[in-house]
């Protein structure tokens, strides 16, 4: 009955039962909190060893390109914690598929080997306390600076902080950052830059504002936390910009002329792995308002 129900995953459904089963993944009793997200880490990266966090990624960047086994595994992770299930998504669906889906070939071969691995811990950093689900007119801006070659990444004000970010409160290094894109006095609308966020001993980087959002309901081996910019300065070429770029000579460029079209094209691509998150979720701890 379980090969049935496993359908034409048999083989990836087997192995993440199997690596959830090891006495790594057992139920936690009386540990802190800190303990727990530690410990949560551990066993997310021993699925990466195992090559789970690859699967969707091209076969060029050490992936296995097949992203119906990386929805396969993401499901199964489900019958074991869920505050890994949730880690899984943010790391290898979330920053990892931004990366894969907004970037480009030179995004997909810096970044996609280290995120599948684990060896670059990253952030979806889209969220920001006051827009809700407006993405659209989230606050967070992106200023090109034609003199330097650079971003600068500023939060204007409380409400464009980017909340409940997950891996941002102690893991994440690199953080997808949504913002408003400023080019030559013009907004060219949402577009996502790839942020440091931590340096290599695990301390935010200059200009960078982080706080834990604590411990969260049932969930409390993610590190949900807070992040705001001040003047954080990126590359050129730290922006995804397969839908949008920014030229040597400071012009703004796209494939996709209507701002609002390329908008949604955007959020679409990025979109479907934050969906598949939230309903894997809301389907094994039952109906929820918020999650």
């Amino acid at each position: 009955m379980t090969t049935l129900l496993d359908g034409d995953q048999v083989a990836i459904r087997r192995k993440v039962r199997s690596l959830i089963s090891r006495p790594e993944f057992a139920y936690l009793y009386g540990v802190s909190t800190n303990e727990y997200r530690e410990r949560v880490l551990e066993r997310v990266q021993i699925l990466a060893d195992a090559g789970i966090g690859s699967l969707s990624f091209p076969v060029d960047v050490g992936g296995s390109g097949d992203m119906a086994a990386f929805v396969a595994a993401f499901e199964t992770s489900a019958y074991g914690d869920l505050s890994v299930l949730i880690k899984i998504g943010v790391q290898f669906g979330l920053f990892g598929g931004s990366i894969l889906q907004l970037g480009t070939e030179r995004h997909h071969k810096t970044y996609l080997p280290r995120v599948g691995t684990l060896d670059l811990p990253g952030c979806f950093a889209m969220t920001e306390t006051g827009h809700g689900s407006n993405v659209y007119d989230l606050e967070t801006v992106a200023k090109y600076d034609s003199d330097s070659d650079e971003f600068s990444i500023n939060t204007p004000n409380k409400s464009a902080r980017k909340d409940y970010i997950g891996n941002a409160a102690l893991h994440g290094r690199l953080a997808a950052v949504f913002a408003q894109l400023e080019v030559k006095g013009q907004n060219q609308g949402v577009h996502a830059l790839l942020v440091p966020i931590r340096d290599g001993d695990g301390n935010p980087c200059k200009g960078v504002g982080i706080e834990d959002c604590g411990e969260k309901l049932g969930l409390n081996g993610v590190d949900n936390g807070r992040i705001w910019f001040d003047d954080v300065r990126v590359p050129r070429e730290n922006l995804l910009d397969r839908f949008g770029r920014v030229s040597a000579d400071g012009d703004y460029e796209s494939p996709i002329a209507s701002p609002a079209k390329r908008f949604f094209t955007m959020l679409g691509v990025v979109s479907l792995a934050r969906k598949e998150s939230l309903r894997l979720l809301c389907s094994t701890i039952g109906p929820t308002k918020d999650v």
